[in-house]
């Protein structure tokens, strides 16, 4: 190692002034680089997303960590312990986030209470409930009532293209 003459953590750089090692100095394998720390600090994010019921954000930032922390490498291939914390924390948020959402989609399919309760809340927001919206997307074709340009669903032509040059108000 050599001694940059300030005692400071500063590594210098090869084919400076040799001295000798002060035990002030960082070597350079030591040192997280600024995407280990970025992967580190996003999976922790993820994971505490997760426990927040954020579905996607959890998805897409333990992704984020993951993707981070393999890109942190050095040329030998070896990461830094906060890389590795990246991607441990980046796959228990996937895992954590992919396992909520096998649990709400088999209580949402399973015929319990939460499924009525389901139900009950889109008759109220959507005028039909979930079972008949569910219905309909699997035969190809939505009932909602919507409005483009002031006209509703029902106005429109079959093909669903709205011609702005014909006059459809009378309809």
């Amino acid at each position: 190692m050599q001694d940059n003459g300030n005692m400071g953590p500063y590594v210098s750089k090869p084919g400076s002034r040799a001295g000798s090692d002060t035990g002030n100095t960082y070597r350079e394998a030591e040192m997280p680089n600024s995407m280990a720390r970025a992967a580190s600090t996003i999976g922790v994010i993820a994971v505490i997303s997760v426990f927040t019921m954020l579905i996607y954000p959890a998805i897409v930032m333990g992704a984020t960590a993951i993707i981070l922390a393999l890109l942190s490498r050095d040329r030998e291939g070896k990461m830094h312990d906060k890389a590795k914390n990246g991607i441990t924390t980046g796959v228990v948020a996937l895992i954590a986030d992919a396992a909520i959402l096998a649990l709400l989609c088999t209580m949402l399919f399973s015929n319990g209470s939460f499924k009525e309760q389901m139900n009950e809340a889109f008759k109220e927001a959507y005028g039909q409930t979930f079972d008949d919206m569910w219905d309909d997307a699997r035969d190809g074709r939505l009932d909602l009532d919507y409005s483009i340009n002031g006209l509703t669903n029902k106005q429109l032509p079959d093909d669903g293209v709205l011609d702005y040059n014909v006059d459809r108000s009378t309809v």
